[in-house]
């Protein structure tokens, strides 16, 4: 891969599962041995001045152990996702199943979202699109300040962009089996647009997330991304309806975010209390650049009753 050609494999460390010839000595070491231990796992990383792990894992893995602005991960379309996977076991496991068999398995459901689970994807250093890639590389070099090459080994399809065919019945079951992936890719494909707008305009990126747009209160988090200053305060503005409601640093602690090692020592968060209605549209805007987040604005619902 790309990365390999860069960095040189004996620089990457993987992880593949316990039991795959791919995973590297030093994860077995650490993470599958008699007795686990990720905090001396990444001390022997730092020791080996690896520059990369790679691997199929959760993102939880390793975000509390080296950041969740080193974390990079790619999306792909669910449906052609799913159709790719069962590709692989066919090819690689000898799965011999059929296609709706494969996919009709709980476990092979809503598989990139279970991957992301207990992470926003507005806080991920970088989310590339397998369908966008050249694009995703573009950023990923300038995120990192590196410069690996575009290539396009691992796919079981002459190209990168060729569509799996999928008949009727099997992309209704799959929408219907996958809407939480298929919404994950939505909003995921939306922070992509806006932030490639951002890099061809040369603007800095945000991670940036409103947690709350309440009749009471507008509330989020917000920090630079790994190419700028990390450690600079954001300006935030609360717009609602199309007017600016108010304006707020992004300067209080968010404990939950904590674990995956944030800026400013978790220092991002911003409230404006204001008094809004059921209906009313709510959007963010960082004050020096622009960038608007959510990428499109989010409705103030009627608070429960009790």
């Amino acid at each position: 891969m790309g990365a390999e050609k860069y960095f040189s494999s004996e620089r990457i460390v993987y992880d593949y599962g316990k039991n795959s010839d791919t995973t590297s000595a030093l994860v077995k070491a650490y993470l599958y041995g008699d007795a686990p231990d990720s905090w001396q796992f990444r001390q022997a990383l730092l020791a080996e001045k690896a520059d990369m792990i790679g691997g199929h894992v959760r993102i939880g893995r390793f975000v509390s152990l080296l950041g969740v602005g080193s974390t990079i991960t790619f999306l792909r379309e669910p449906l052609q996702r799913v159709a790719s996977e069962y590709a692989h076991f066919v090819r690689h496991n000898g799965y011999k199943g059929s296609f709706k068999e494969f996919y009709s398995d709980p476990k092979m459901h809503n598989r990139q979202l279970k991957a992301l689970q207990g992470v926003n994807t507005e806080a991920i250093g970088l989310i590339g699109l397998t369908e966008r890639y050249p694009e995703s590389l573009e950023m990923l070099n300038k995120h990192f300040g590196i410069n690996i090459p575009r290539r396009e080994d691992n796919q079981g399809k002459p190209k990168l962009n060729a569509q799996h065919q999928l008949d009727k019945e099997d992309v209704a079951a799959l929408k219907r089996l996958n809407k939480r992936d298929i919404a994950l890719y939505q909003h995921a494909t939306a922070l992509f647009e806006s932030r490639y707008a951002m890099f061809k305009s040369d603007q800095p990126w945000a991670h940036a997330r409103l947690v709350e747009a309440s009749t009471k209160r507008v509330s989020g988090w917000a920090w630079w991304a790994g190419e700028n200053n990390s450690d600079e305060p954001l300006d935030i503005e609360v717009w609602v309806n199309d007017e600016l409601a108010g304006s707020v640093r992004a300067v209080e602690l968010r404990p939950e975010l904590c674990r995956l090692l944030p800026p400013r020592g978790g220092h991002v968060g911003f409230h404006l209390p204001v008094k809004l209605s059921a209906g009313d549209r709510v959007q963010c805007r960082v004050t020096s650049t622009g960038q608007r987040f959510p990428p499109t604005p989010r409705r103030v619902v009627e608070p429960a009753k009790s």
